[in-house]
């Protein structure tokens, strides 16, 4: 006799919720309900679901780079139903830099903008 756990399903249309039941490595679960704790989600399903959300979006794209003699360096993604194209003149790896000059607000105060 199978004593399986039930799916259930809550919403209509593409909202449709299922149950479902994993296993998860209990430090990826503790930092996943941290970070939505952190954000003011309702638990680690919302940053579960945005990893998966994130996930199958970057599957769709490919990424294709050129390094010019020049220094600069020319980027593709391509996706679906578009292209961006970038020039890039430089990429550089800092090491040793200071964690206050990049905290998001001082990032905003120097025109940043996260996307």
């Amino acid at each position: 006799m199978y004593y399986g756990i039930k799916a259930l399903t809550v919403g209509r249309g593409e909202s449709v919720r299922a149950k479902i039941t994993t296993t998860i490595e209990e430090a990826l679960l503790n930092k996943a309900k941290a970070l939505a704790k952190q954000e003011g989600l309702s638990g680690a399903n919302a940053i579960i679901e945005r990893a998966l959300e994130l996930y199958f979006t970057s599957i769709q794209s490919e990424v294709w780079e050129k390094s010019l003699s020049s220094g600069w360096i020319k980027k593709l993604v391509l996706k679906r139903d578009s292209i961006l194209y970038e020039n890039i003149k430089c990429r550089k790896t800092m090491e040793n830099c200071r964690p206050d000059d990049y905290t998001p607000e001082s990032l905003k105060a120097k025109g940043w903008k996260k996307v």
